[in-house]
């Protein structure tokens, strides 16, 4: 549990310094520009924004914190959404890691009290077979009869008895439902690497675009009409542009 909430406090840490960090740079910039050229302030920050992006550091910056390399490439609107579903499935991861960690410490307690045994510090084997056969001795019986001497408890600190039947198998259940939550879990920690792929492939993508269209606005463009329109032609009539 504690893991669990130490790694969402990382990560709610990295998503506000990040954001704050966006913010702060941007109002540096506004401040500083209107107090140095006010009368040039919208020209200035456009030309900013006309500078080529990195496509490997866009991709980099989503693939650590989705949203970010949009945000750095200028395509913010759609990586915001990035951005937030990270937050929501770090969020959700350590819901079920508490979840899983509650059950499974209710089901440590229950079976100190209904089969006298300690489970702190007993691996995960040991529960299983706590869960299935009702006192020690079965199941030293049973890997006797199965000749795997090895696997006998004969310390006093691995000996268990339940009170009945009834309550190893809610103890059973206790154990297989808190493994189906943190296996639950581990999906989301899947779903969290494919949004930082999906957001750092629309990252570098969204860099990718912006360069292209810096250097179409920043090149002559040429064009080639006919001179007197379509039905009085003279001859060809050729336009230089340039876009700035």
């Amino acid at each position: 549990m504690s893991g669990g909430r130490f790694f969402l406090s990382m990560v709610s840490a990295a998503i506000l310094l990040q954001i704050g960090w966006s913010q702060y740079k941007v109002s540096s910039y506004l401040v500083q520009k209107h107090e140095t050229e006010p009368s040039i302030t919208h020209e200035s920050l456009f030309q900013e924004q006309s500078t080529e992006k990195s496509v490997f550091w866009a991709v980099v910056y989503s693939a650590v914190l989705p949203g970010m390399g949009e945000l750095y490439a200028g395509n913010f609107s759609s990586g915001q959404y990035f951005l937030m579903a990270d937050a929501g499935l770090w969020l959700s991861y350590a819901g079920f890691i508490s979840h899983g960690d509650w059950i499974r410490e209710d089901a440590k307690s229950f079976a100190t009290q209904h089969a006298n045994v300690n489970l702190d510090g007993r691996d995960e084997d040991f529960e299983v077979n706590i869960g299935n056969f009702l006192t020690t001795d079965e199941y030293n019986q049973q890997k006797l009869r199965n000749r795997q001497i090895d696997l006998l408890y004969t310390d006093s600190r691995y000996r268990w008895q339940w009170d009945n039947d009834e309550n190893r198998e809610r103890f059973k259940s206790m154990r297989i439902r808190s493994d189906e939550v943190f296996r639950n879990a581990k999906f989301l920690i899947g779903a969290a690497v494919v949004n930082r792929l999906v957001s750092a492939f629309l990252a570098g993508r969204a860099a990718a675009a912006h360069n292209r269209r810096i250097r179409y606005e920043g090149a002559w463009q040429l064009r080639v009409s006919p001179s007197g329109g379509l039905l009085n032609t003279h001859g060809l009539e050729l336009q230089l542009s340039k876009e700035f």
